[in-house]
């Protein structure tokens, strides 16, 4: 399948592949959907086997946002944008170059952080532009920590249907990166018994600490038992291959794509596992973003709290049919998506 093949399966508007032979800089930037307003996405740095990954990477997580922002009813659209790192890569020239690409958008793109993008990296793509979010301006917040609010209240919503107190509920909580570490603390805040992993065993021991919570070694999470499997870390966790050593009675967490395929959402219905679908459980802080620069609002807490109503939505919706939640959030997102001017 050609690129341009490919991005009419995905129904993308636009693809840039970028690169900068000075600073290193290599990757691509997708461009989903402005039909509901400017695309929104973040910008992530990693090695990837070759390229047809990254750029995989891009068109899926840039479509994913699209299912987002049109769920949780924000006037913007989806992008996303992947720099691969490999050798050669001066990071913070590349970054700088980086943001000179989005600007050339004139705010069709509006980008923050993901994998592999911190603070100073921020920096070093707002000297190119000023479409960027800055994570030291205290006005917009902490994005990680609204990310988690919004998934600990898909998790309150699933918690309610499958009958389970959030006050001993099990959480084994797999990441615990910036959102899966505030995840961590706003659950064992609710009472919840939280147990960790994290391929960085020392900070999977840092926050288990945090939290009066136990680690679980990461190569064991997936079969851990516990009343809800909390996947925080990089996507594709749920597959053919890992769904049947589950143990856990929903799924509900901040990864994106958590699916391998479109198939995954109905295994896990066979399953009778109740999946909270990662676009709509993971809003939390795009819906910040989005009211933060476009419609200016000092506060977003309550519309993130419309995620429980959101989860409880579709999860009424699937039931009947013992359908997938994944599909339902996916059809309610795209019927949004075509009564957009």
């Amino acid at each position: 399948m050609t690129i341009l093949e490919r991005l009419a399966t995905h129904g993308h508007e636009q693809v840039i592949a970028f690169q900068d032979s000075r600073s290193g800089l290599r990757g691509f930037l997708a461009i989903h959907s402005t039909r509901r307003g400017p695309a929104l996405g973040g910008t992530r740095v990693m090695r990837y086997a070759g390229e047809d990954d990254a750029l995989e990477d891009a068109l899926r997580l840039s479509r994913a946002m699209t299912l987002k922002c049109a769920l949780a009813e924000l006037p913007a659209g989806g992008g996303k944008a992947v720099i691969i790192e490999r050798r050669g890569f001066k990071r913070r020239a590349a970054l700088e170059v980086f943001g000179a690409v989005v600007e050339t958008l004139g705010g069709r793109f509006h980008t923050g952080p993901d994998i592999g993008i911190g603070p100073a990296d921020l920096e070093a793509i707002g000297r190119g532009t000023s479409h960027v979010a800055r994570e030291n301006d205290p006005r917009l917040g902490d994005i990680g920590q609204h990310t988690a609010i919004g998934v600990a209240h898909a998790m309150r919503a699933c918690l309610e249907i499958a009958g389970i107190a959030p006050r001993g509920a099990r959480v084994a909580i797999q990441g615990v990166g910036s959102v899966g570490a505030w995840l961590a603390r706003i659950l064992a805040e609710a009472g919840c018994m939280v147990a960790v992993a994290d391929v960085d065993e020392s900070l999977a021991r840092r926050i288990a600490r945090e939290v009066d919570g136990t680690v679980i070694p990461a190569g064991r999470v997936l079969s851990a038992p516990c009343d809800v499997f909390a996947p925080c870390a990089l996507g594709g966790v749920l597959s053919a291959r890992t769904i049947p050593k589950l143990r856990a009675r929903i799924v509900c967490g901040a990864a994106n794509n958590q699916l391998d395929s479109a198939a995954d959402g109905e295994r896990l219905a066979r399953r009778r596992i109740l999946y909270a679908p990662d676009f709509l459980a993971n809003a939390g802080g795009v819906i910040r973003g989005a009211e933060y620069y476009l419609l200016r609002r000092a506060s977003s807490w309550e519309t993130i709290e419309r995620i429980h109503e959101r989860m409880l939505r579709v999860a009424s919706l699937a039931a009947p049919r013992n359908a997938s939640t994944a599909r339902v959030a996916e059809a309610l997102a795209e019927s949004r998506l075509r009564r957009a001017k």
